[in-house]
């Protein structure tokens, strides 16, 4: 699933995202559950998102055929007392909220698979505030430049690379392709395919501070990055919470110019096609599951 908000962003009114070149709808329903409906009206296209919520049902704005959340078209003014045509439906897509952001899966067709966040995520005794940004890159290249950890020294020189070495042979792997660790001395990052990255310092038990990354992929040249620092620290200091989410979002202005950059804008079709070395471990590992994600026709495929 793909993550695509900040939960507490969505009240009832309806909003459109686009996730992997497709557009979707979002609401509240009288539950107060987020769905998620193809946004254009099965009558005449009309943008569903520019229409309103009223009990529980998604309402159009030009002519007020509501839907339910299966996508159903339930009501039609125009004709109250005949039957709705089995046309007048769109489609529906699997929702869900957790860590307090919203997670789509783009296929309406498909049981999404199992899936978790990290489990300090879920079970957090930090305080969480929250970032984003949005670059003008592949969401190939853009998840590889947070699993790089040598060009610190060089892109984060007056950030989070001051401290470090060029210079480095410390380099480990662990894992599967699925989810693996990769570090460098005490510090190392544990990244979930597809699109789940979390840096540590040292020993959880002894963390009192943590940076937590998702990638939506917009369409194949924009991908918005979404994330959290966790801190167990002056957790009642709301200043504290801007001034982090400002410092990420300058980290991330760093890597941005050199990502956009890249050429070929997605990664290669095949390993050989660009140089590696002992370093770019993790990396390696993602394309190997990439390639095989793309083989198996995922609905998360934008090539």
């Amino acid at each position: 699933m793909v993550c695509c908000e900040l939960c507490k962003r969505y009240k009832k009114d309806p909003s459109k995202k686009r996730v992997t070149g497709k557009d979707f709808v979002l609401y509240r329903d009288e539950k107060g559950e987020v769905q998620a409906l193809s946004p254009y009206c099965p009558h005449r296209g009309a943008d569903l998102s520019l229409g309103q919520v009223v009990n529980g049902k998604l309402v159009c704005p030009y002519h007020g055929w509501e839907f339910d959340s299966c996508g159903t078209c339930v009501r039609i003014p125009s004709q109250p007392n005949k039957p709705i045509p089995k046309f007048a439906h769109t489609f529906s897509y699997p929702v869900r909220e957790k860590i307090g952001l919203i997670w789509i899966y783009p296929d309406s067709e498909e049981t999404p698979p199992e899936w978790q966040t990290f489990h300090v995520m879920e079970n957090t005794p930090f305080k969480l505030s929250f970032f984003h940004a949005t670059w003008n890159a592949h969401l190939t290249r853009s998840i590889e430049s947070v699993l790089d950890t040598a060009h610190l020294a060089y892109i984060h020189k007056k950030t989070i690379g001051r401290k470090t070495k060029a210079e480095s042979t410390n380099y480990k792997l662990e894992g599967t392709l699925d989810q693996f660790i990769f570090s460098n001395g005490d510090a190392y990052l544990e990244y979930k395919f597809p699109h789940q990255w979390m840096l540590h310092s040292g020993k959880q038990e002894n963390e009192s501070f943590i940076p937590y990354i998702t990638f939506k992929p917009i369409d194949e040249e924009e991908t918005l990055i979404m994330g959290y620092t966790g801190r167990t620290f002056l957790k009642y200091f709301p200043l504290l919470d801007q001034i982090l989410a400002k410092f990420s979002l300058r980290v991330l202005k760093e890597d941005q110019i050199i990502v956009e950059s890249q050429h070929p804008r997605p990664i290669p079709e095949a390993l050989k096609m660009e140089a590696h070395v002992h370093a770019d471990m993790a990396q390696i590992q993602f394309r190997k599951r990439w390639f095989q994600f793309l083989q198996n026709g995922s609905c998360f495929s934008l090539d």
